[in-house]
């Protein structure tokens, strides 16, 4: 797997994203329909979960493409990054994962951008239908997770 981050960067694990795929993020939050005045952290959100849905992940781009787009602080005052753990703790069966910042936020990242890539063509298919969806979508992840955890 390729890295998508200087090793040595002091201010914290940054959230990366392609280029490409920082045009999706704006077209979603900048235009009309339900994800207008969304942040970048609730787009990526939706897109994690919704590439999670997919049952697999997308390798970002080589470093040049893909850089650091949100930083860590903003992360750290959402939700996102209990979020990331999970996923990472779910895509490898192990809580190790969460004392590796850089390999969950890797995850999540590919996880995102699968997601991104269907969520733009679901949007654009059937924008008024797809949030009802995907809440119900997510009620399903849910569920199926808790139910994980209540078998460990």
């Amino acid at each position: 797997m390729a890295e998508y981050y200087d090793s040595n960067e002091t201010a914290g694990r940054r959230l990366h994203y392609d280029n490409n795929d920082a045009e999706i993020y704006d077209k979603l939050k900048d235009d009309y329909g339900p994800f207008a005045g969304a942040t970048i952290i609730d787009i990526f959100s939706i897109a994690l979960i919704y590439g999670l849905k997919q049952g697999y992940r997308t390798e970002l781009l080589t470093e040049g493409s893909s850089i650091g787009r949100v930083v860590e602080s903003v992360i750290d005052n959402s939700n996102l990054r209990y979020l990331m753990m999970a996923v990472a703790v779910k895509e490898t069966g192990s809580l190790d994962v969460i004392l590796d910042v850089n390999e969950y936020f890797t995850i999540s990242e590919e996880y995102a951008k699968t997601g991104l890539r269907y969520l733009e063509t679901d949007f654009i298919e059937n924008d008024e239908e797809l949030i009802d969806e995907m809440e119900l979508e997510l009620l399903d992840i849910y569920e199926d997770f808790a139910k994980q955890l209540e078998e460990i």
